[in-house]
């Protein structure tokens, strides 16, 4: 992307309507030996708003996360923004559904008092013994019910 703009902004007299969108929507920045590929600015005051490389987006979206006290979605978002500008919602919830602390923290549903109710009869051998498991109160078993069935 670099590569094109510096292409679209040497070529004097002979750009296209790619070279124009590019120069009309990024800058390059030189930090040193490194440049950057940054948001337009308005004016040369204005902060630069960097967009990052898909290498580093993990780095940037923990750093945010770990800057909001491991805060949603939308404080990350409010966050990230400030200085950079291709970070995706998306992103930002995936790395939160990952973070154990969020984990952790996160509300479960708590089961209320288990009601048991015997089962009565009169006829000969039609007693059985079942073993239920509540799986709603594990964490790592979301719908999955285990149960077995004893005759005597």
């Amino acid at each position: 992307m670099i590569e094109n703009i510096k292409a679209a902004a040497g070529a004097g007299g002979t750009k296209n309507r790619y070279g124009y969108h590019l120069l009309s929507k990024f800058e390059i920045l030189q930090c040193g030996d490194v440049e950057k590929l940054i948001k337009k600015r308005a004016t040369q005051d204005e902060d630069p708003v960097y967009y990052v490389c898909i290498e580093d987006t993990y780095d940037v979206v923990k750093r945010a996360h770990t800057a909001t006290g491991h805060g949603g979605r939308d404080r990350m978002a409010k966050e990230v923004n400030k200085k950079y500008a291709n970070i995706t919602r998306e992103a930002l919830e995936i790395l939160k559904s990952y973070c154990q602390e969020c984990q952790k923290k996160r509300k479960r549903p708590k089961t209320k008092g288990v009601v048991v109710c015997p089962i009565l009869t009169k006829e000969f051998a039609s007693r059985a013994q079942i073993d239920l498991i509540d799986m709603q109160s594990m964490a790592q078993i979301h719908s999955s019910g285990s149960w077995s069935i004893k005759t005597t």
